[in-house]
């Protein structure tokens, strides 16, 4: 059976049709009902009552009303800002209490987790209750509730009453801890605020031009030192660096030799760590705020490779206006890489105050190829070597090629001593390695051809 029901609503009544006739409920009466049944509800939640009974300092509740604000974190900046947070109450307030419920009903143990950040441990809330008050004045006073649906995911809700509580002042200066006194200001970390565990290399562990070295400690060490002369004097004071040039050649280990070498705040934005539109927002957000710093994006041409010829590219117009957009990036230095400079958009290499300097690292010449065939020689024992004839033979070969020539070698040497303890790198040794490694490269180079042929005519080209 089906019951069709129509529902009037008069100025002072609910009145509802049914097929047995209209039913009829006063609407003062039957709000009064409705608020006693919630107030009643709301009384049988045990995490509220306990709230309110710690901001009510024994008034009734009907004489004051308690404000909420929320804010929901959504990755591992969370733990420093909990850090940002523990710091401000620490300083001016003391925390009284803290509880946990299941449901709000039943009392339970309050989860914390101990994050290791670099060789600190910070206690970090999980899920629990926290009841706080001032130290100087204890009738004001706030509670924080950390409900986590995962381990960074956590919806954070303040609770207090605005006669007691100004919690616009409390979370700007969390804000200025978080950036003026937390564990990021001059720290090394990734796009997700991770640090970054990078190996102590230096400029003897690269051969590069020395011209080249200069420009990048013009444009970047030297820099970052006198980012205030340079505002003084009502120049940019941000600025942004490129290092093009094929697989293999430095980029990534001339980043590293920077980072260890760099006075400064680092943020290094992996190719993969970029996937939603607001990420470079945030992260340029936050990279403003930690200045001076720099901002190193390996592989750009993933963030900025499709051309607006062809279709909207909304990463890259965020990523273009984070560069040179209204926001002044003082102090912010943008360090990319890429492989394919021909990918890149106009609109990123061809105006200044978004990439200023671009350096191209192409593979060695001869002389370039024997220093570094001889550096990474050097801490074997070797035969009479003839570096020079592999040099000459190593046309078009990175530095990761040359490198491994020497790797192959080695283990060429090993496996001919029977793998004893201290072999011996002989010529032929060498020959050897450099011709499977040559063979290899004709394999990929192949590989490639046919990729391409492929792409280009929608057939494929064989090569025998």
């Amino acid at each position: 059976m089906v019951i069709y029901l129509t529902m009037f609503m008069a100025v002072d009544e609910l009145r509802i049709e049914t097929p047995i006739g209209p039913i009829t409920a006063p609407l003062e009466t039957l709000s009064e009902s409705l608020s006693y049944l919630a107030n009643q509800v709301r009384k049988t939640d045990k995490a509220d009552q306990s709230i309110e009974k710690f901001l009510s300092l024994g008034e009734d509740s009907e004489t004051f009303s308690i404000e909420s604000k929320r804010k929901f974190y959504i990755d591992r900046s969370y733990v420093f800002w909990m850090e940002a947070l523990l710091g401000v109450i620490d300083s001016e307030w003391e925390i009284i209490k803290v509880e946990n419920y299941n449901h709000g009903e039943n009392k339970t143990a309050p989860v914390w987790f101990d994050e290791k950040v670099g060789d600190r441990v910070i206690k970090v809330p999980h899920k629990l209750i926290m009841f706080v008050q001032n130290k100087a004045t204890p009738e004001n006073r706030f509670v924080i509730s950390f409900t986590p649906y995962d381990e960074y995911e956590v919806d954070v809700v303040t609770q207090f009453r605005s006669d007691q509580f100004d919690y616009t002042d409390f979370h700007a200066k969390m804000e200025t801890y978080f950036f003026e006194q937390g564990s990021l200001r001059g720290a090394h970390f990734d796009a997700g605020y991770k640090f970054l565990e990078t190996p102590q290399v230096d400029w003897d562990a690269i051969i590069i031009k020395d011209d080249d070295r200069h420009v990048l400690d013009r444009n970047l060490t030297r820099f970052i030192d006198s980012v205030s002369l340079f505002q003084d004097k009502g120049l940019r004071s941000s600025r942004g660096v490129l290092l093009t040039g094929p697989p293999g050649t430095g980029k990534t280990l001339t980043c590293k030799v920077l980072i260890n070498q760099l006075d400064a705040t680092v943020i290094y934005v992996a190719r993969d760590s970029i996937s939603d539109v607001g990420q470079i927002t945030s992260l340029y957000k936050v990279a403003r705020r930690l200045s001076p710093c720099v901002v190193i994006l390996e592989d750009i041409d993933t963030l900025g490779g499709l051309s607006r010829e062809d279709t909207d590219h909304p990463v890259l117009g965020e990523f273009l206006n984070c560069l040179a957009g209204v926001e002044d990036n003082h102090g912010v230095v943008t360090l990319a890489t890429t492989n394919h400079p021909e990918k890149l958009d106009w609109a990123l290499t061809d105006r200044p105050g978004r990439f200023d300097v671009r350096l191209d690292f192409g593979y060695p010449d001869e002389t370039l190829r024997e220093s570094i065939l001889s550096k990474y020689l050097s801490p074997f024992k070797t035969g009479k070597i003839n570096l020079t004839r592999i040099a000459k033979d190593t046309n078009k070969f990175s530095g990761a090629y040359l490198q491994e020539i020497i790797q192959s070698a080695f283990m060429l040497a090993h496996e001919e001593c029977d793998y004893c303890h201290e072999p011996v790198i002989m010529q032929s040794h060498l020959d050897m390695a450099l011709s499977q490694i040559k063979s290899q490269r004709e394999i990929v180079g192949r590989e490639k051809n046919l990729s391409y042929a492929s792409n280009e005519s929608g057939s494929y080209d064989l090569y025998g």
